[in-house]
C-alpha cells in the first residue's frame, strides 16, 4: 500500500459516505442508524472551517477518512475538538487507521487545538487499541450514553493533550510545576 493522506475535497464526498455507511451498518463505531447522503456530507466538507476531514487513499481509492468536530460551543472550549475516524472494511487491520489519525492530530496542532476527545463503544477493541497506540488516554465511562437497537450502551471517553498549544504557564499550574 502506497498510502496519502490529504485533505478531503468536495469529490471525496461519495467515498466518505460509502464509508461511514458501513460504520453505521457494522454498529459498532456509532449510534446512528440513518445512512448519510454523499449530498450531506459535500455540505459538511463545505462547512468545515477550522475543522479538517482527512482521508487515506491508495491508488485513488479512499480507504479512511478522520474529520475534526466541534466539542461545545462556548468560547473556553475552542481548543478542544471531537474526533471521528472511520475506514473502508477491506482496509481495516493493516495500520491505516494509525497513519490517519495520527496525521488528524497534526492537523489539530496546526490548528490550534490543545486536545481531541472522543467517545468509544467498550466493546470496540480496534478503535480502542488504535487510540492507545496513538496517545490517547481512557479517561471514564458513559453508562448508559445512548440507545442502538433498543440496548442501551455505555461508551469509553478518550483523550489527547497536545502540549505544544498550551501556554508554558498553563502547563505548568495543570501539572504542578513552576516555570
Amino acid at each position: 500500500m502506497s498510502i496519502s493522506i490529504q485533505e478531503a475535497m468536495a469529490g471525496d464526498a461519495a467515498d466518505i459516505a460509502r464509508i461511514y455507511n458501513q460504520g453505521i451498518e457494522d454498529r459498532g463505531a456509532t449510534f446512528e442508524t440513518e445512512p448519510r447522503s454523499a449530498e450531506a456530507i459535500a455540505g459538511t466538507l463545505a462547512s468545515s472551517g477550522r475543522f479538517p476531514t482527512l482521508v487515506a487513499v491508495d491508488g485513488g481509492v479512499v480507504l479512511g477518512w478522520a474529520s475534526l468536530s466541534p466539542y461545545r460551543p462556548r468560547a473556553c472550549y475552542a481548543g478542544i475538538a471531537e474526533f471521528s475516524i472511520y475506514l473502508d472494511r477491506t482496509a481495516r487491520g493493516r495500520g491505516l487507521g494509525r497513519q490517519l489519525l495520527l496525521a488528524l492530530v497534526d492537523a489539530a496542532r496546526e490548528h490550534g487545538y490543545w486536545k481531541l476527545v472522543s467517545r468509544i463503544f467498550p466493546f470496540n477493541a480496534a478503535s480502542r487499541g488504535l487510540c492507545r497506540s496513538c496517545g490517547f488516554r481512557e479517561v471514564g465511562v458513559y453508562e448508559k450514553h445512548g440507545r442502538l437497537d433498543g440496548q442501551w450502551l455505555d461508551v469509553v471517553i478518550v483523550e489527547r493533550l497536545i502540549p505544544e498549544n498550551i501556554p508554558l504557564a498553563d502547563a505548568a499550574s495543570e501539572t504542578g510545576l513552576h516555570a
